[in-house]
């Protein structure tokens, strides 16, 4: 297993750590009296009963006999865990929805050509660790800056803080005397390498040594108009393919010390605010201009089946990660713009668009490859797309149940009333009380598997999604975007672990 499977694993892991009380609690149930271990994955889409013929016409909401607007309150017994529900309901405008069998999308090296040609056509590309090579130039501003800080008696100039004896974690004066060492052997001009995006190269990655980049690949992108991209390709444990796009700054150097976008829903109640007329006229662009770049380039990958489901303010600032107390909106450097999920829409009914990534272990010590959900993501600005980021793309594969027939919402949000007080009862062992708020459930599709059976293949199924907040006394209202917490099968009422993604 190479490093960075490792890395991911033990991220996965730690994840599924946290959420584990949560899983033993949720498992797959049709209601709270009643646990049904269902099918997953292929072999779910085989189990699901055809809807009788409907009359033209009837939409998803008719058959579903669903209001726009549903409003509940529950509790438990103790009174001290609160479900409280004002919602809109948001059901696609289609008339049925089906089971479909969806699969890895085979990423080698021609699938691989193929996206760089979309995203790049005839741009240089040059091996990442080549291109980024330190120059003596590049030591010798380093130097001048940590220097700096020392003559103005800043010794922790990136507060990294004191160990337990009182020293500095970050030892500024042995950084200047290795960075003038390495001043020394370094070239007087970095000489990019020029490549073709793939994996196996051997690349120099410093100090003499060399590495086989055997399940990933790292580049910068010069698209001849003064961007440059740093372009990264790579496989690992439950993300079979990844694909990542960053745009830089003017020099490789420079952008590499740009710190990530954040999304504004949560940034909320910090020290920067993200009011709709601050971002859009630092940002310089609508968001149906935003759009229209995100979608020229969705096309060009080839997903036109594919179209915007979610989206955010969004703020990058390299001042704001440095200081942590940026005048965000007068600093020329800082960057404003919007984040957009795409997602596929098929028969008019799009795949429900949450945080969770899928693809965690079920148990620690597990052994079974996992499989993540798939992603496109753009960050866009008035200079086109900032940043792109595609995941495990899928292959659509046959309808398995045609029309399948639906729980209608009223028995659904039995299912749900009862399963968040179930699956919610361990937080008042650590917890005095806690109150969900709930103000938007969803219809879509979501990605079921089996692991253990096929860990690359996979049925859409018609879920319902519950998103909103909770309060927990004495804290600050917690609620992260796109939070799904809870998932229904909507064609047999048993509860989707989306951490897991079955």
């Amino acid at each position: 297993m190479s490093r960075n499977q490792q890395m991911h694993r033990r991220r996965a892991v730690r994840l599924c750590c946290m959420l584990l009380g949560v899983s033993l609690l949720g498992g797959c149930a049709k209601t709270p009296e009643e646990s049904v271990v269902k099918l997953k994955g292929r072999a779910a889409g085989d189990g699901y009963e055809e809807a009788a013929s409907e009359p033209a016409g009837h939409t998803l909401r008719e058959i579903l006999e669903a209001p726009e607007h549903y409003e509940s309150e529950t509790k438990d017994p103790t009174g001290k865990l609160t479900v409280i529900t004002d919602a809109q309901v948001e059901i696609p405008e289609a008339e049925g929805v089906s089971t479909i069998a969806v699969s890895q999308h085979p990423f080698g090296q021609e699938e691989i050509d193929r996206i760089t040609e979309a995203l790049f056509g005839e741009a240089e590309i040059y091996d990442y660790y080549s291109y980024t090579e330190k120059t003596k130039e590049d030591y010798r501003a380093w130097i001048e800056e940590l220097e700096g800080y020392v003559a103005a008696g800043n010794l922790d100039p990136y507060r990294e803080g004191t160990d337990s004896e009182g020293n500095y974690v970050y030892d500024i004066y042995e950084v200047i005397e290795q960075a003038k060492r390495d001043y020394e052997k370094a070239p007087e001009k970095a000489e990019g390498k020029m490549v073709r995006p793939q994996y196996g190269l051997e690349t120099e990655i410093g100090m003499g040594e060399t590495e086989v980049q055997e399940d990933s690949f790292s580049g910068i992108v010069d698209t001849g108009d003064g961007k440059l991209y740093q372009y990264d390709i790579f496989s690992y444990g439950p993300v079979p393919m990844r694909v990542q796009v960053k745009r830089l700054g003017n020099t490789a150097h420079a952008g590499l010390e740009q710190p990530e976008w954040w999304d504004c829903q949560s940034m909320e109640g910090g020290e920067v605010s993200c009011s709709e007329e601050e971002v859009r006229t630092k940002a310089g662009i609508s968001l149906e201009e935003a759009k229209e770049m995100a979608d020229e380039k969705a096309a060009a990958l080839g997903f036109s089946d594919m179209d915007l489901v979610s989206w955010d303010y969004a703020l990058r600032s390299r001042k704001w990660e440095e200081t942590g107390t940026p005048d965000f909106w007068k600093d020329e450097e800082n960057q404003a713009g919007y984040l957009l999920h795409y997602a596929r829409r098929l028969g008019g009914v799009p795949v429900t668009y949450t945080i969770d990534e899928g693809g965690a272990y079920e148990d620690i010590e597990g052994t079974t490859e996992t499989w993540s959900y798939e992603r496109l993501d753009f960050y866009v600005t008035k200079e086109g797309i900032d940043r792109l980021d595609l995941t495990n793309q899928y292959e659509i594969g046959e309808v398995r149940t045609e029309n399948v027939k639906l729980l209608p919402f009223s028995e659904v949000m039995e299912i749900y009333e009862k399963m968040m007080q179930i699956q919610n009862a361990d937080v008042l062992n650590y917890e005095d009380s806690r109150t969900y708020q709930i103000d938007r459930i969803t219809f879509g599709y979501t990605r079921i598997y089996e692991p253990s059976t096929d860990n690359r293949q996979g049925v859409l199924v018609p879920a319902w999604d519950f998103f909103g907040s909770f309060e927990v006394p004495g804290r600050e209202n917690n609620k992260t975007p796109n939070q799904s917490f809870l998932t229904i099968n909507g064609a047999d009422g048993s509860v989707i672990d989306r951490n897991l993604g079955y």
